[in-house]
């Protein structure tokens, strides 16, 4: 009996033990690993918002997909940063006036296609998670947000995989509003870092669970501001990773887009 006794405490104490190493890391300890988030895929490998980039970036074990959302001229919902076609195809003309057919169509590099939401869903299922960027239709207004969560729904995705994002602050309150449980990432423009106070950060953790901002912008005072108020900091980039990255491990922000994941994957092991 006395044996058992024994027996059980140390198992008590071993996971005491694991639990205080658990909490230093959450709390910014020895432990710091940045989510991974493959910014448009693995899009410095492979062409942009295509699946051979979103199966590059899955393959460098990266923790989120990011997907930017536009709105086709009959209401489809598909994977394209810019309003137009120009820069990623070999098309032209604004997404919101160009059918799906017809933005099928298009090359996307490498013999792609534009992915829809819905393909994207189809093809990775519940297998990965999602980060997803809501935006405005040419007009300001909200076109998407509502036909989105019900894709989720849909095709059953956890709501603990997937993370959205916008810079429309009427996009974050409208999905809050459909849904309060949702995880939600206030993009911010400079001039909004800028004027950036309690305030201001009260406002957003009301709803969001962190903020996203340009690494070139980011100073240690501000990723302090922002982490002592117990929100994420999410670090985008506009083409200068490799500028950025070392100063962004440093600053121990909670999220890195990464145009390579393997490249910044590379980066985490050597710091550690």
């Amino acid at each position: 009996m006395r044996q058992s006794i024994t027996f059980l405490l140390i198992c008590v104490l071993l996971l005491s033990g694991c639990s205080s190493i658990h909490t230093e890391a959450a709390n910014g300890g020895s432990d710091y690993s940045p989510l991974i988030i493959a910014h448009r895929g693995a899009s410095a490998v492979e062409p942009e918002h295509t699946f051979l980039s979103y199966d590059q970036a899955i393959d460098d074990e990266a923790d989120y997909i990011e997907i930017d959302l536009r709105r086709t001229a009959d209401g489809e919902l598909v994977a394209m940063h810019d309003e137009t076609v120009d820069r990623t195809t070999d098309g032209k003309g604004l997404v919101e006036e160009l059918t799906l057919k017809k933005v099928k169509a298009l090359d996307a590099g490498e013999g792609q296609t534009v992915p829809t939401m819905e393909e994207i869903l189809k093809r990775y299922g519940s297998e990965v998670h999602y980060y997803i960027e809501t935006r405005e239709d040419d007009k300001g207004k909200l076109v998407m947000e509502k036909q989105l969560l019900q894709l989720l729904k849909q095709y059953a995705i956890p709501q603990d995989q997937v993370i959205l994002q916008s810079f429309s602050k009427d996009s974050i309150n409208a999905l809050h509003e459909l849904d309060p449980e949702l995880t939600l990432v206030q993009l911010l423009k400079k001039k909004d870092v800028e004027q950036l106070d309690r305030e201001d950060l009260q406002a957003i953790k009301d709803i969001a669970i962190g903020v996203g901002i340009y690494a070139g912008i980011l100073e240690e005072s501000v990723v302090d501001l922002i982490q002592n108020h117990k929100l994420e900091i999410h670090a985008y980039y506009r083409g200068d990773e490799k500028e950025w990255t070392e100063k962004m491990l440093q600053y121990e922000v909670d999220g890195i887009f990464s145009d390579d994941p393997a490249f910044l994957a590379n980066k985490m092991e050597i710091k550690e």
